[in-house]
């Protein structure tokens, strides 16, 4: 029956009979809870309650259909609404002001749900633990159960022996159909005419009056024809008592009176979070095209509002009744709109017609459809939620049902409430905020160092560590960072500067720069110099305003910067010569080029290109272009860098900056578009070639430049690898730490982060395959070119045992073969120290920042270097870098 093709009539009658059964399951409902809110004998009756329910009810359903966004939405009278109502009528006790009270209650949780839309705090409430949303709702099922068994409980034992039996067995079979798939929405009224009808045909047969089973508890006592009005004259009759207080004090008493107290206003937290979840389920279930809940919300809750202030009993969406709505027509909404004035039509006719249905539905029935509804709830939220949440879940949930069960709802509400906090507190605590530790043995600056710098940095490296935070940097998770970070102080004897990277730290709050401060002291207290890297502007104010600088604390612009301060600063203190100024002409030019490519090599090159210099800053190739100009950097007479754009919002990264010489661009040998830009960093002279074709004319040439470019390229793989390694950091897998940090800082990582870490021989190991083995290619197989062993071999382990990302073992730099040179690269990689240590074999750090503030190496001269810094010449083989010439 869908689409335009149907008429008038066809839709008129699917919008019939799909509104009869929920008119018979809504009046139903509409009974059952008046009886809940008049459980504890308030002074307004329960044929009033109805009276009111079915008239606010016929109103609901055609002013929450105009003013949502889904057509087929459908309202019904709901479990924590009437439990909000009747907590607001515990203190009243007249009829007129009951009702009036029920009116104001009903205004008021109207006007919260129109102010959680507005200031669109929907997302707030979604900020609530999981358990403790189920334990609220369970709580409630188990709330409306104990009335359930409250109101079978009053009559004759005769009548409770078969009540029971029967109101159970129809919420038994309401629940198991619905887990063998039947809707709610169908087997309920299914069951309510069945055992209507064979109530009614057993008292036709005994021939018993509707005063005898009153007498005998199967229905409530006649209440009479009720008049449809009288909802309206008690608030007339409100209204007059209000007007004949003399007084201001006693006009203040009588509103005070019927005023709901602190008790029920926070039981609004439930009927919210139940409209909430009810708004969310229908928009992303039923309706057509996605819409703003937020706006839903404020819409809803004008249109409660607006019943509440006119009729009394708010009335809550259900996603039940709009599902039997969607099915019923077929996805037509024009008949979905038919079928909602339909509904309420036969609301107001029932409230209009002053019939009293109250009396003729008997208790087990009433009874239960409370035992389903709160059966159901109780099910779906205390029980089958086990496999969703850990058992300290499901510690909240039942003790929030059983204190509401032993004592009162308001009590059950404060619990979870405050559990919701502790929960808060202690989830946001165990956050992880470390992304990696690493030292400076492993961890460098983009700059290419000699054979005896990078011996310096080898043996002095552990004088420099660096801890990279990530997320933000609040109360909880500042006092384990400041833990880790003293203990840190404490296990590291040589530890001489901390840089803390915060490039990806979201922020610092000033509950977290106070434990800060106190690392600050501490580091003074050692001699150890405290440097913040990479603030936000923000962050950095924060810190200043601290004046950490009078502890000695530095703020530098980057990682690159502060770790080629570092290292410029560890070269310094090994006592080195003053360096002498090269010469810079172009046979000295020519032995540094001969010397790197060889003789033959440099001569030929010559002869195609000529000699060039370049200032700071100055472009030699451009990213993405296919360049015919080759720049070959002379070795000792520039300094040059690779730099690729990561980004428009981020600076470009620096893949490789060298002195020692390059090809600019590599990719012009292969007639490639660049992956980067070259940049001079300092003054550098180079050998310009116009036209790179000419090359391919000279094998021999060709075939140096290219082993030359291949081991830069190696070079900037290398660099890329360590920052995918250090950008694993962080989160579920943990931390990456180096060789070095690995050792010392396990047992403080026991405790840190989401969930406990596990020891390290869990974790998975990974050997290198040039690990003293034999060669891997040298074990294929000659006759199928497989290999009968793993080329690496990789010992299965449970991700949830892993304790840190990586262990970074940067190799490259402690070897020899870190210049680039036509040599084979012979480096002996070492063993690992335990087979439950993830290792790296690259080299290069990752610089996400331009370099800064470094002397340009090209213009110095060194006579020799050596590895061994033992031997008595070490200190003429140093060179002060901060000393050279501009």
């Amino acid at each position: 029956m869908g689409g335009s093709e149907d008429g008038p009539g066809n839709r008129l009658l699917a919008a019939l009979c799909t509104a009869l059964p929920m008119t018979l399951m809504s009046l139903a409902s509409c009974v059952s809870y008046a009886h809940l809110m008049e459980s504890n004998k308030r002074p307004i009756s329960v044929a009033l309650l109805s009276s009111s329910s079915f008239f606010s009810a016929g109103m609901a359903s055609w002013s929450h259909n105009m003013c949502s966004h889904c057509p087929f939405l459908m309202t019904c009278p709901d479990i924590t609404f009437s439990l909000f109502l009747q907590a607001g009528l515990s203190h009243v006790h007249s009829p007129a002001r009951a009702m009036l009270s029920i009116h104001l209650s009903g205004v008021l949780l109207g006007g919260v749900f129109w102010l959680l839309g507005f200031f669109r705090i929907m997302a707030a409430l979604r900020y609530l633990p999981y358990p403790v949303v189920a334990g609220f709702l369970a709580m409630i099922g188990a709330a409306v159960t104990k009335a359930a068994f409250n109101l079978l409980l009053v009559g004759p034992t005769t009548c409770r022996l078969v009540s029971i039996p029967v109101a159970m067995f129809f919420g038994m079979t309401v629940l198991i159909l619905k887990t063998r798939g039947t809707r709610t929405s169908v087997s309920a009224p299914a069951l309510i005419m069945l055992l209507l009808g064979g109530f009614y045909g057993t008292v036709w047969l005994t021939g018993k009056s509707q005063a005898d089973l009153a007498q005998e508890g199967w229905v409530s006592p006649p209440s009479g024809q009720s008049e449809p009005l009288e909802i309206f004259t008690l608030l007339y009759e409100s209204f007059l008592n209000f007007r004949n207080v003399e007084s201001f004090h006693g006009l203040l008493t009588e509103i005070w009176s019927i005023t709901p107290g602190l008790e029920t206003l926070l039981l609004l937290v439930v009927p919210s979070i139940m409209r909430a979840l009810t708004i969310i389920a229908i928009e992303s279930a039923y309706a057509d095209e996605p819409y703003s809940v937020d706006q839903e919300m404020q819409w809803l809750g004008l249109a409660t509002l607006a019943g509440a202030a006119v009729g009394g009993v708010p009335m809550n969406a259900t996603s039940a009744m709009t599902d039997l709505t969607k099915e019923g027509v077929r996805g037509d909404r024009v008949a979905a709109k038919r079928t909602a004035q339909i509904v309420s039509l036969l609301h107001l006719c029932m409230w209009g017609s002053g019939f009293p249905l109250v009396d003729y539905l008997p208790r087990f029935l009433l009874a239960g459809l409370l035992m389903q509804m709160g059966g159901g709830m109780l099910w779906d939220w205390g029980w089958q939620v086990t496999g969703r949440v850990q058992w300290s879940g499901m510690v909240v949930i039942w003790a929030m049902v059983a204190t509401s069960l032993l004592s009162d709802t308001f009590k059950g509400v404060l619990l979870g409430v405050v559990l919701a906090l502790i929960s808060l507190i202690m989830r946001f605590s165990k956050l992880e905020v470390l992304k990696y530790h690493v030292s400076g043995v492993h961890f460098r600056s983009g700059q290419l160092y000699s054979q005896t710098q990078r011996a310096v940095l080898k043996k002095y490296g552990d004088t420099t560590e660096i801890v990279g935070l990530t997320g933000f940097v609040f109360e909880g998770v500042a006092i384990s960072l400041a833990v880790y970070l003293k203990q840190t102080l404490r296990t590291a004897t040589e530890l001489e500067r901390l840089i803390v990277d915060c490039a990806s730290c979201q922020g610092i709050n000033d509950s977290a720069m106070s434990h800060l401060a106190k690392v600050a002291q501490d580091c003074q207290e050692k001699h150890i110099q405290l440097i913040f890297c990479s603030l936000s502007p923000f962050d950095e104010a924060l810190v200043r305003s601290w004046a950490l600088d009078a502890h000695g604390c530095r703020i530098m612009g980057s990682i690159t910067e502060a770790l080629s301060t570092a290292e410029r600063e560890t070269l310094k203190e090994v006592e080195p010569v003053k360096p002498t100024q090269r010469q810079s002409d172009e046979k000295v030019m020519m032995r540094a080029l001969a010397k790197w490519l060889g003789e033959a090599t440099a001569q030929e090159l010559r002869g195609h290109g000529f000699f060039h210099e370049v200032g700071m800053n100055q472009e030699i190739s451009t990213q993405d272009l296919v360049m015919e100009k080759l720049f070959i950097a002379i070795p000792g007479f520039s300094d040059v860098q690779m730099e690729v754009q990561t980004g428009t919002q981020n600076r470009p990264a620096m893949l490789l900056r060298t002195c020692s010489g390059a090809v600019c661009p590599a990719e012009a040998l292969i007639g490639s578009h660049c992956r980067g830009n070259w940049v001079a960093a300092g003054r550098s002279v180079g050998l310009l070639i116009h036209d790179v074709k000419l090359l391919k004319e000279q094998p021999k040439v060709l075939a140096a430049l290219q082993s030359a470019a291949l081991h830069q390229q190696l070079l900037q793989s290398d660099q890329l690898s360590a920052m995918y390694t250090l950008s694993k950091g962080g989160g579920w897998r943990g931390v990456t730490l180096d060789a070095t940090t690995n050792l010392r800082t396990s047992r403080a990582l026991g405790d840190f982060g989401p969930r406990r870490r596990k020891s390290y021989s869990k974790r998975a190991s990974f050997l290198r395959a040039s690990s003293g083995q034999q060669d891997p290619l040298s074990q294929l197989e000659l006759d199928t070119g497989v290999s009968s062993k793993s080329l690496r071999e990789r010992h299965a382990s449970s991700d949830a045992d892993i304790a840190v990302a990586a262990v970074l073992d940067f190799q490259r730099f402690n070897s020899i073969s870190g210049t680039p040179s036509l040599d084979l690269d012979m480096e002996a990689a070492q063993e690992a120290e335990s087979t439950n240590v993830m290792l790296n074999r690259y080299s290069v750090s990752a610089n996400l920042n331009q370099l800064r503030s470094v002397g340009t190496l090209g213009d110095l001269d060194f006579e020799s270097e050596f590895a061994d810094l033992d031997s008595p010449e070490k200190k003429e083989a140093i060179i002060e870098i901060g000393d050279a010439p501009k």
